[in-house]
């Protein structure tokens, strides 16, 4: 499917949409999440993620280098999608905002960030289940699990179950706090799933990378 199609179906999608910034992109900034594993204390020390989503570090601490790699994945596939655009997802090397002010201000542009970062967040730790590099999934088929929303999967076939279900617990914790408005946390809601349905698939120059 050619990149500019990729880019116009999904603002097509999301056009409606009022976007709220996802700080936890700058995670994409660090390199390197695995201490994160081995010592919970240092989620802690992690910028722009919110409270629940800390939660999640510290119970969930082997997945987060995959949340970091995904957050990459999404800035990398944003760039390449606009790179012949105005705006073409340049990022700003300080503060929690890492593509700036744009992305809040309810865009086209801004849906569409959101959008790709939480596919990227699902296609990075479903690659982290296939690989082999996370415990909790991967190809045991006595191994089951939900997620904090009810999402359930169990074996080989269910990397791609686990990397969604991680991507709706992890991105989708901002809106589902009671700080969100109805209407703005439904409508960002809407803009992660139709991400996780489409981009998710729909990211070819992020799987050259991967």
């Amino acid at each position: 499917m050619e990149d500019s199609r990729t880019a116009t179906t999904l603002l097509v999608l999301l056009t409606a949409a009022v976007v709220s910034p996802s700080n936890w992109l700058a995670l994409s900034r660090l390199s390197s999440l695995a201490s994160v594993h081995v010592e919970a204390a240092g989620c802690e020390q992690l910028v722009g993620i919110t409270s629940r989503q800390l939660q999640l570090c510290k119970r969930h601490g082997e997945v987060m280098e995959s949340v970091r790699r995904g957050a990459g994945l999404a800035i990398t596939e944003c760039q390449h999608q606009f790179r012949q655009r105005r705006w073409n997802c340049s990022t700003i090397h300080r503060g929690p905002h890492i593509f700036g002010r744009l992305v809040n201000q309810g865009t086209r542009e801004g849906a569409f960030v959101y959008a790709i970062a939480s596919a990227g967040v699902a296609h990075a730790v479903t690659r982290g289940c296939s690989s082999g590099e996370l415990e909790k999934c991967g190809c045991d088929r006595t191994v089951r699990g939900s997620s904090p929303d009810g999402f359930q999967w169990s074996g080989c076939s269910d990397n791609i179950a686990y990397g969604v279900a991680f991507s709706q617990s992890f991105v989708d914790a901002r809106e589902r706090g009671k700080s969100a408005s109805s209407s703005r946390a439904l409508m960002n809601l809407h803009n992660n799933e139709a991400g996780r349905k489409y981009s998710l698939v729909s990211m070819p120059y992020s799987e050259a990378l991967a």
